[in-house]
């Protein structure tokens, strides 16, 4: 009897505590686990190809996490920033740790020798003994670039330089219409997905976006977890994002941007009935439980009400 799949999409800081919690309940387990992350908030930096949410997925997978900041190598050291801030006209703005500095000037050498974006992911989740796939949505570049009141930014400049700050006025994938859904993660949007907390606009949008996706979760069971608390969101600038699109900072509005495919929503324990209410109105099953991630207590809690509700 062959193993069943659970795909699993997320983004970053926002899902990594999620992530390791389906790790640890699956390790054991008969199932084959998918993390499609995404990648659209890739760029270039330092003359290296960095891909932020691929390598916070990473990192958690492999026990490698800052969990404290939420990204990076944990007791990663910065020697390179330092000395490179000492360079008169240095871009110092994004930092990277020399850890994962290594590990972008390794993808790009792989690049350069031909490789894809797949083909180096899963040479590192190998490379760190992670048991289940971790795929990027797409091994096309699509970058998102926020307009705002004070210009237009990649996403890294708009919330690691700028703090988010500018007031968003529009949202754009670039190279989008060219994309194509990473093949690998085909088998694993066939069956049972679950969503995890992640901006929904910089992180999970871009995915559900790529041709065929959509589709593709209309003809699965889908369940996803709401990256609010009330009204605050787990991390990331998504209320800011959310509000500068006309879209309800709140569960509601993600559960509005995945109504054509969302077959349960976990909420928060506090979510407003209201706000239940209405996400019930659109077809949508929606659950209280505890999605707030403190202990590996939580995990295990978290996990055991998804696997019961997909």
């Amino acid at each position: 009897m062959g193993k069943s799949t659970i795909g699993i999409i997320c983004g970053g800081s926002g899902s990594s505590k999620f992530a390791t919690a389906f790790d640890k309940h699956f390790r054991l387990n008969n199932h084959e686990l998918g993390f499609i992350v995404n990648a659209s908030d890739n760029f270039w930096h330092f003359g290296v190809y960095v891909c932020p949410d691929v390598d916070i997925i990473t990192h958690a997978l492999a026990a490698r996490l800052d969990e404290a900041k939420g990204w990076g190598v944990k007791s990663d050291t910065f020697n390179f920033l330092k000395t490179y801030k000492q360079i008169e006209g240095s871009e110092d703005w994004f930092n990277l740790g020399d850890s994962d500095l290594a590990l972008s000037i390794r993808r790009t050498e792989l690049m350069n020798y031909g490789w894809n974006l797949s083909q180096v992911t899963d040479y590192f989740r190998n490379l760190f003994d992670i048991r289940h796939a971790i795929i990027p949505a797409t091994n096309d570049s699509v970058q998102t670039f926020i307009l705002t009141t004070a210009g237009r930014f990649h996403l890294q400049e708009y919330w690691v330089k700028h703090q988010a700050s500018p007031r968003v006025r529009s949202v754009e994938y670039v190279g989008l219409e060219n994309a194509e859904l990473n093949s690998e993660a085909i088998k694993f949007l066939s069956n049972k997905v679950v969503i995890l907390p992640a901006n929904p606009i910089t992180s999970i949008m871009p995915t559900l976006s790529l041709r065929g996706v959509r589709q593709k979760l209309r003809n699965s069971k889908v369940l996803a977890i709401s990256p609010f608390v009330g009204t605050q969101v787990f991390s990331g600038p998504a209320a800011k994002l959310m509000q500068g699109l006309g879209i309800e900072c709140t569960s509601l509005g993600v559960a509005m941007l995945y109504a054509d495919f969302l077959k349960v929503f976990l909420v928060d324990m506090d979510e407003d009935h209201l706000v239940i209410q209405k996400i019930k109105d659109l077809g949508i099953e929606c659950i209280k439980t505890n999605i707030r991630i403190k202990s590996n207590a939580d995990k295990q809690s978290i996990v055991r009400e998804i696997v019961r509700n997909i």
